[in-house]
C-alpha cells in the first residue's frame, strides 16, 4: 500500500485521549500514513504532562514522521492537511461547573445535553470559529475534523459563520462505540454492518443494521435479544458505573419506542427528572472521569517521563475515538466512500425537517466531503422532538452571536430536561455567571 504522506495537527493535544489517538495513527501507519505530526495545546502544561510518553511511541514506532509540540497556533497551522479538533473550552474545572450547577435545580448536569451542553456549547463556539479563521489563513484545502462537544450547537454555530467551507466536517463517535457494541452482540465485524441512522447530534434513532455479507437487516435479531439481555458496551467492565447504567436506559427507551433503536444520549431528554434525581451533585462524570481515565493515562505518562522509557508500559490505543479519527481521515483522504454516521447540512435529507439543520444520519465519506444518505419524512412524533431539539440548538447560537439573554432562556424552556421557564432563568443566571470570562449576555 503506497499512499500519499499527510501533514496532521491535533488540536487540543493535552487532552488525555491523546496518547490513545497516537496509538490508533501507529496502528494505521500503513492506511493513513504521516510526514509530519503536530500537537498543538494552548496549555503548554497539560501537553508537558503526556509529552514524554508520546515522544518515546513516536521514536519507538514512527520514527520517519516528524513530530512537532507547541503553543503556537502560527506555528500549528502552516502547511496541514488534516486536523483533528478535540478542544476542550475550560476544561474539567468548566466541566465540574456545566454538570454540578444545573442539579443544584433538579435539572440534568451532563456535559452535552441539557443546560451543561448550553454553556459548554456557548464556551467553544468562539474559540472554533477563531481556530477555522486561522487555519484558513494557512492551510485553505486542510480538512478540520472537528470532535469537539457539544458537536450539534457547534455544527450549527460554525455553518452559519462558514457556510460555503465544505471541507470542515463535524463528526461523533458515539454511534460508531454503539454499531462496536452492536457487532459483538450480533458476533460479526463492524465494518461488515452498514447502519440506517437519523437524528440530530446526541438525538437520533439506529433505523436498520445491513449486514453486506448476508444482505441481512440485523435489527430485528438486535432488538430481540435487546427485549431480554441487558444493553452493554463491548468494552462494559472498563466502563464507570454510570455509563453501564446509560446503556441500560436503551432497553428502557425500547420498551416505550420500539420502532427504532435509540442513541444513549436521548436518555436525558426521556428521563430528565429520574436522571437527576438520581445523580450525585458532588461527584458527577467530571469527578468520574478525572479520577479514572484521567488519573489513569497520566500516570503512565507520569512513569515514562521518569524512567525515560515504555518498558512495562501499556501501549494505548484509542479504540473508538482514535481508531475512528484515523477512520475517516483516511476515507477522505484516499477517497475510500466508507459509511459513517456523519453531520451534514439537512437540505432535503430529512424533508420535514428546517433545511437548514445540522442533521445526523449515514453517509459515505469521499475526497469531497460528507454524503448524507436520504432518509426521506419522518413520522410525527420523531419530528416533533427533532424540530424542537434543533430550535433549541438555533436560538444557542443566535443567543452567543447577537449576545441576545432573551434567546438563550427561550433556548433552555425549549429544551426537554428543562422545560420550566423559571428555572430556565435561574440555571441560566447561575451559568452565566460562572461562564462570565467566556461568554455574557445582555
Amino acid at each position: 500500500m503506497n499512499r500519499k504522506k499527510q501533514n496532521v495537527t491535533i488540536v487540543g493535544a493535552g487532552s488525555t485521549r491523546t496518547p490513545a489517538l497516537i496509538g490508533s495513527l501507529i496502528n494505521f501507519k500503513e492506511r493513513f500514513p504521516l510526514r509530519k505530526l503536530t500537537l498543538f495545546d494552548i496549555s503548554k502544561d497539560r501537553m508537558e504532562l503526556q509529552k514524554d510518553y508520546i515522544r518515546l511511541m513516536m521514536e519507538k514506532y514512527y520514527p520517519e514522521a516528524e513530530l512537532i509540540f507547541t503553543d503556537d497556533e502560527d506555528q500549528a497551522y502552516i502547511d496541514v492537511d488534516y486536523v483533528f479538533v478535540q478542544m476542550r473550552v475550560g476544561n474539567f474545572e468548566m466541566r465540574s461547573l456545566d454538570e454540578k450547577i444545573p442539579l443544584k435545580y433538579g435539572l440534568v448536569g451532563q456535559e452535552t445535553c441539557g443546560p451543561g451542553g448550553f454553556a459548554y456549547g456557548m464556551r467553544s463556539i468562539a474559540p472554533m470559529v477563531h481556530m477555522v479563521k486561522k487555519i484558513r489563513e494557512y492551510s485553505k484545502d486542510a480538512w478540520i475534523l472537528n470532535y469537539t462537544n457539544p458537536a450539534a450547537i457547534v455544527a450549527v454555530a460554525l455553518d452559519k459563520v462558514f457556510p460555503d467551507d465544505k471541507r470542515i466536517l463535524n463528526i461523533c463517535d458515539q454511534p460508531y462505540s454503539m454499531l462496536k457494541s452492536f457487532s459483538k452482540i450480533l458476533d460479526v465485524e463492524q465494518h461488515d454492518i452498514e447502519p440506517g441512522y437519523f437524528g440530530l447530534n446526541h438525538f437520533g434513532w439506529f433505523t436498520k443494521l445491513y449486514h453486506r455479507p448476508t444482505n441481512e437487516d440485523l435489527m430485528p435479531k438486535l432488538k430481540e435479544y435487546l427485549m431480554k439481555h441487558e444493553f452493554k458496551p463491548y468494552n462494559a467492565e472498563q466502563r464507570e458505573a454510570s455509563w453501564l447504567e446509560t446503556y441500560k436506559n436503551v432497553n428502557k427507551m425500547l420498551s416505550f419506542f420500539p420502532e427504532y433503536l435509540p442513541n444513549t444520549y436521548l436518555q436525558y431528554y426521556f428521563f430528565p427528572d429520574e436522571i437527576a434525581k438520581e445523580s450525585n451533585p458532588s461527584f458527577t462524570r467530571a469527578d468520574e472521569a478525572k479520577e479514572g481515565r484521567e488519573k489513569k493515562v497520566l500516570d503512565i505518562c507520569k512513569k515514562a517521563k521518569e524512567q525515560n522509557s515504555l518498558e512495562g508500559l501499556p501501549f494505548l490505543v484509542g479504540e473508538v475515538h482514535g481508531n475512528m479519527m484515523v477512520e475517516v481521515a483516511e476515507s477522505i483522504a484516499y477517497d475510500l466512500r466508507k459509511v459513517f454516521i456523519v453531520i451534514v447540512r439537512n437540505e432535503g435529507i430529512i424533508t420535514n425537517l428546517p433545511e437548514d439543520a445540522m442533521v445526523e444520519c449515514a453517509g459515505e465519506l469521499t475526497k469531497d466531503g460528507a454524503v448524507g444518505y436520504p432518509i426521506g419524512k419522518v413520522d410525527t412524533f420523531y419530528e416533533g422532538l427533532l424540530v424542537n431539539q434543533y430550535a433549541y440548538e438555533k436560538l444557542t447560537v443566535e443567543s452567543l452571536f447577537e449576545s441576545n439573554y432573551q434567546k438563550a432562556l427561550q433556548a433552555l424552556t425549549l429544551n426537554r430536561t428543562v422545560i420550566n421557564p423559571v428555572k430556565a432563568k435561574m440555571v441560566l443566571d447561575d451559568l452565566m455567571e460562572a461562564n462570565k470570562e467566556y461568554w455574557y449576555l445582555r
